[in-house]
């Protein structure tokens, strides 16, 4: 039996770059820029194919939990999500998903 990969996707950013669509609440991540789905939605697609992924890791602040979740439903999927205390930019997130 081969090991699945198992998908660690971080989730957060502060919503500045792409003012005034990406905001603080909204960040560009959960924005439809390029068709139906948010970029988010798009990266969870990507790795849906249970052959080849197992159930990913969402890694995330206590402020998009939601949007997280709302987002992993609209396109029928699930995950893990991990939320982060406190903003520490990516080594530590990727060091937590890795515990987990």
């Amino acid at each position: 039996m081969t090991d699945l990969i198992v998908p660690l996707i971080m989730c957060g950013g502060a919503g500045t770059r792409l003012w005034p669509a990406s905001r603080e609440g909204l960040p560009k991540q959960f924005l439809p820029l390029f068709g139906h789905f948010s970029t988010f939605q798009d990266t969870v697609r990507r790795v849906s194919d249970s052959t080849l992924f197992g159930r990913p890791i969402i890694i995330t602040n206590s402020q998009y939990r939601f949007l997280v979740a709302e987002q992993l439903a609209d396109i029928g999927m699930e995950a893990d999500i991990l939320l982060e205390p406190a903003r520490r930019d990516s080594g530590p997130a990727i060091a937590a998903g890795a515990i987990q």
